[in-house]
């Protein structure tokens, strides 16, 4: 299967900014890839991330599962009295990416549950998917980021690295972050503060040659 599977750091940190400006940049290269949300909460009315992640994609793509109320999914479903089905979810996402390359974003952290017993992290597992971890450069980032990927790394995952999204300056600490966690991380980190950034990105976690192969 060719594609990643992007997660963040937290809720609201860019990772669908990220995400369809990776399949812009894939599609002008030639690459028939597409953005894919399995599943997305807050969709009242409407799904915005997947849209964005349909409008890049040149097709529509919508959610395998789509919430209400801007919750875990695990608690917006609960809620809902909707029940997820865990091998239907995998099965439709797996469907999506064997059909054309496919960047693969979560709802929140990697660990956020998408039942009870089945979390973002499980069905990254279940996909195989290389991982890139989107961060944004704020105070905090460093204890969220090295969790992230120390949770990544023990479940056996290919973390490709992780996207710095400093779109803007929110404290002092954004002077320093990078330098800290690319001391600290043994992935590469990379700055992004906007869609021009894509093609270092791309170059620097070794991107394309996942979409390619």
């Amino acid at each position: 299967m060719r594609g990643i599977f992007v997660t963040g750091t937290d809720t609201g940190v860019g990772k669908t900014y990220f995400s369809s400006s990776l399949v812009r940049f894939l599609r002008e290269k030639g690459v028939d890839a597409v953005g894919f949300k399995p599943v997305e909460t807050g969709c009242s009315p409407r799904c915005e991330d997947s849209e964005e992640l349909s409008r890049a994609s040149g097709r529509s793509i919508p959610p395998v599962y789509s919430l209400r109320e801007p919750l875990a999914p695990s608690v917006a479903s609960e809620i809902e009295g909707v029940t997820l089905d865990e091998k239907l979810l995998v099965r439709k996402t797996r469907e999506v990416i064997f059909s054309r390359p496919t960047v693969v974003e979560g709802a929140g952290g990697i660990l956020v549950p998408i039942t009870w017993k089945f979390s973002f992290l499980d069905l990254a597992k279940e996909l195989s998917l290389p991982v890139v971890v989107v961060a944004l450069n704020k105070l905090g980032v460093i204890n969220h980021t090295l969790l992230t990927v120390e949770a990544c790394l023990r479940a056996g995952l290919n973390v490709r690295g992780v996207v710095l999204n400093s779109f803007r300056r929110t404290d002092k600490s954004s002077e320093t972050n990078l330098y800290s966690l690319k001391k600290l991380l043994s992935v590469p980190v990379v700055p992004f503060f906007d869609s021009g950034d894509i093609p270092e990105a791309v170059d620097k976690l070794n991107l394309l040659e996942i979409f390619l192969q």
